[in-house]
């Protein structure tokens, strides 16, 4: 019985499905492995973490959340390192999925892994910011004071730290889109047009987007819609630009 060829030994075209899957497998692992390193370190910082997570908060809330069962504040320390080694492993991560896709470009189209890495780690950074500053604390505002003095916010601490963190990571991966479209648009995959011609269908699939991505009420899900709207339009310039010209 033969045995099983490396992946770097076959071409792009010739590699086995079963091989793509395992490298898939591999770079998972990788980076599952990256997001672990990043968690031990900030587990020494979860009470610092917490502090900064409460930012958003009104200050006559701050350092009042209550949990409601005895392993809830246990586990909402480890969802904050969780979500703490996600940023710190992110370079590595995006690295990977440079990594898994390099195979199937052409020898030219592989000076593009740089820049890639570069914009969406500057892209991520740009949604998560404007999540975490701009968006939550208005939505928080708008949420909490919703029914004036009748009602006494009393927020527990799981489901502040999921909220921050679902809107935080999903704002901050939306922005990844005029990357994505960028690199697309470079490789020829796509091109403006199509983007033109499918924009009343994108922004269909942009509120659904939003209304999955979010908490369920109108405001978080209107202030993430409003800005995937103008990245798409600022994707299409840019596949207008970065577009192989025919």
């Amino acid at each position: 019985m033969s045995e099983k060829m490396p992946l770097n030994n076959y071409n792009p075209e010739e590699a086995p499905v079963t091989y793509h899957i395992e490298e898939l497998r591999v770079r998972l692992f990788r980076s599952l492995i990256a997001v672990f390193v990043g968690f031990l370190v900030c587990w020494p910082f979860r009470k610092k973490l917490l502090l900064f997570l409460e930012t958003p908060l009104p200050p006559e809330l701050r350092g009042k959340l209550v949990f409601f069962s005895p392993p809830e504040a246990f586990f909402t320390a480890l969802k904050i390192c969780f979500f703490g080694g996600i940023l710190l492993a992110l370079p590595f991560i995006l690295y990977q999925v440079w990594k898994f896709i390099e195979p199937g470009l052409l020898p030219h189209e592989k000076k593009f892994a740089v820049p890639f890495i570069f914009f969406s780690i500057l892209f991520f950074l740009l949604g998560a910011s404007f999540a975490y500053f701009i968006m939550i604390p208005f939505a928080l505002k708008f949420l909490l004071g919703f029914m004036g003095d009748l009602l006494v916010p009393q927020i527990g601490i799981g489901n502040y730290i999921s909220f921050i963190i679902q809107l935080t990571l999903a704002f901050g991966f939306v922005f990844l889109l005029p990357v994505v479209v960028g690199l697309l648009a470079k490789l020829g995959v796509i091109n403006h047009k199509i983007l033109e011609k499918n924009r009343k269908f994108a922004i269909l699939i942009i509120f659904v987007v939003a209304a999955i991505l979010t908490p369920p009420d109108v405001v978080s899900q209107t202030m993430m819609a409003v800005p995937l709207i103008f990245l798409y339009e600022l994707s299409i310039i840019v596949a207008r630009v970065l577009g192989k010209k025919s």
